[in-house]
């Protein structure tokens, strides 16, 4: 692919008009993390865990929301399992997942969003591709991506 090819397809990623101003973070507060961040700018993982490794306070949101606008397309599962998400945080999530059109599968359980929080997440779930379910409470979601016809772009 060539570098407009590239910079065509960065572009049309709807996480920068989600948040235009945000400036990711470098560098994260654990080698964990670090190495989750690392991952997600070298490689295209299918499955991204994690669980019980984001930080708790003010920080969960802002390093939520660096994974988030780092995260390729590659990613259909998101584990975010174990962690005290803040407000803050479940608030960049549910924004996140209303627009994101690739995860299949995000795992909640034990994660501190409340009934609240989850009610507009699986909202906001609802929005993109079809088919979708909650399991195990409410703290499972589950969507299977609509059919591409033959012929069309999966872009338009």
């Amino acid at each position: 692919m060539s570098d407009d090819g590239e910079e065509a397809e960065e572009k049309h990623n709807p996480v920068f008009d989600l948040w235009p101003e945000f400036e990711p973070m470098e560098t994260m507060p654990s080698s964990r993390l670090n190495d989750v961040l690392t991952l997600l700018e070298t490689k295209t993982p299918a499955v991204l865990s994690l669980d019980g490794c984001l930080p708790s306070g003010d920080m969960c949101a802002v390093v939520l929301q660096t994974l988030l606008f780092r995260m390729p397309s590659s990613v259909k599962t998101l584990s975010l399992r174990f962690n005290n998400l803040t407000s803050a945080a479940c608030g960049l999530l549910i924004d996140w997942t209303a627009i994101n059109t690739s995860l299949e599968t995000l795992y909640l359980m034990s994660s501190g969003i409340d009934d609240k929080s989850r009610t507009l997440l699986e909202a906001a779930w609802k929005k993109n591709l079809c088919s979708q379910r909650t399991e195990n409470f409410g703290f499972t979601y589950i969507r299977v991506p609509k059919p591409v016809a033959a012929g069309e772009d999966e872009d338009d």
